[in-house]
């Protein structure tokens, strides 16, 4: 049986164990970064597992809000498929993202090219060199959900400006990103997420401690697709989510 409560702006540890205690809750789903600190204040008294945030592997467990590479890859085979090489700039946070993602890629037929950089600084540095170096359709640009490689404001412009125009692949594990250009995002399914939450609830932790999230909507770009020349059948634009521009 699942049972919620709804944390006030100032959560009352005290008041929380007693309600978990007086209803024998055996586990506990912390959502968002409210319900982390919440958690964080039970102590080991019983499992707590975190999701709705972009976590990764450390003190907690949980689904992290990062989207499972193989889900990503999956979608890039069906709509791009003359995609062969991925390009994919991130931060040390998103490491254990990267070693899944190259064991995905791998299994998806594709070569994946990492970058680690520092800061932003150094991501656009390492974007220009990425940029100048893609010469066609064959190659494409992953955006983690990264504030630093995937910025919004310095980074995505930079990318999008430049597969604009030398017609190559952008897709994103950022929600908006498909809005503003990117082929496709991913976002999460909500109930999707729950189940997996709750599913790990019932099993135990991950192994691995944080998994990545597994249940994404997708979100297409219609008049990017168009520009690359990618057309897209009746039935798979029944299984898009979202599209843009709205019709």
């Amino acid at each position: 049986m699942v049972k919620t409560y709804a944390l006030p702006e100032t959560p009352d540890a005290r008041a929380l164990e007693f309600w978990l205690q007086n209803e024998g809750v055996d586990s506990v789903i912390a959502l968002g970064r409210q319900g982390l600190m919440a958690a964080q204040s039970l102590g080991d008294k019983r499992p707590v597992i975190i999701g709705a945030l972009p976590i990764a592997p450390g003190s907690v467990s949980g689904i992290s809000l990062s989207p499972e590479p193989a889900v990503l890859f999956r979608h890039l085979n069906e709509l791009a498929p003359n995609v062969s090489r991925v390009h994919v700039v991130h931060t040390e946070r998103n490491q254990w993202l990267i070693k899944k993602a190259e064991t995905a890629a791998r299994a998806h037929g594709l070569t994946l090219s990492t970058y680690q950089v520092n800061d932003l600084r150094d991501a656009v540095h390492k974007y220009r060199k990425i940029l100048q170096s893609i010469r066609g359709p064959a190659e494409a640009i992953w955006l983690p959900l990264d504030n630093v490689t995937a910025d919004d404001d310095v980074i995505l412009p930079i990318v999008l400006q430049a597969a604009w125009e030398k017609e190559f692949v952008v897709f994103s594990s950022k929600p908006p990103h498909a809005q503003r250009g990117a082929l496709f995002s991913v976002l999460p399914n909500h109930f999707g997420m729950g189940q997996q939450l709750a599913k790990v609830a019932l099993n135990g932790p991950h192994p691995a401690g944080v998994a990545p999230l597994e249940n994404l909507d997708i979100a297409v770009n219609l008049r990017t697709a168009f520009h690359l020349g990618l057309r897209f059948t009746p039935r798979q634009q029944e299984n898009f989510d979202l599209v843009f521009p709205s019709r």
